[in-house]
Parts: structure tokens; sequence; C-alpha cells
């Protein structure tokens, strides 16, 4: 009886490709990376609002901008208890950016932000034509 060795090491390498892959193609689909937040766009007439996941994220952590046909999202997530050891963690710390496309354009100066439990609305009313 013959034994056929296979390369394990080598096939795991090949998984481990496809699903970097994978990975990067989620995320070039998708436009985020892991610590920027999940996103809704609305349309309420005559303005787009945008709401953003940002639990645990200070008004004074984030920036807002509008670029062209972008809204632009940064901030940072930071771990408050930095002087703790953590026995396991699944919640994404450090800096995070989110831009995403407006279907049309908006009224810079009259957009308005705030946060309500953990979650940032930005309305952005629409320019007038």
């Amino acid at each position: 009886m013959k034994i056929e060795k296979y390369g394990t090491a080598g096939d795991i390498q090949e998984l481990l490709a496809v699903r970097d892959s994978i990975d990067e193609l989620l995320n070039a689909e998708s436009g985020t990376s892991p610590l920027a937040p999940r996103a809704d766009l609305y349309d309420i007439g005559d303005a787009y609002q945008v709401h953003l996941e940002v639990p645990g994220v200070g008004q004074a952590d984030l920036e807002i901008a509008v670029q062209g046909d972008d809204l632009l999202v940064a901030g940072l997530r930071d771990n408050h208890l930095k002087e703790q050891t953590a026995l396991f963690t699944e919640r994404a710390n450090g800096p995070f950016q989110r831009t995403i496309r407006l279907p049309g354009a908006v009224d810079r100066d009259a957009a308005r932000a705030h946060l309500k439990l953990g979650v940032l609305i930005v309305t952005l009313p629409k320019a007038a034509d």
C-alpha cells in the first residue's frame, strides 16, 4: 500500500490566501474596514439622513465633513479601561473613517448632526436646484 503525503502547510496557505482575497473583495465592495461604523442612508424628502453606529464614541472624538458628493465621518473608539486587564475583548478600538456617497447635492452649510443613544444622526438638506 502506497501512502501519499499531502502538503498540509501548503493547503493551509492556499486557504488563507483565498480567505484574504474574499476579505479584500468584501471590503472593496462596501468601502469599509472592520472599525468603520455601520450606516443607513435615508431620503426623508427635503434632506438625506445618515445614521451611523458609534457606541461609546463621544462628540469630541468625531469629525464630520462633506466633500463633493461624499459624507466623511472619522472618529476614535478608545478603550477607556486601559489600566484594566482584558480577559477578552470583542469591540474594536482605534481610529475609524467612513465615506458615504450621497445620491445628490446637499446644502453643506445647513447640515446638522447629533448623537442619540450611540447613533450619530447626520441630516443633510438637499441643495436647491
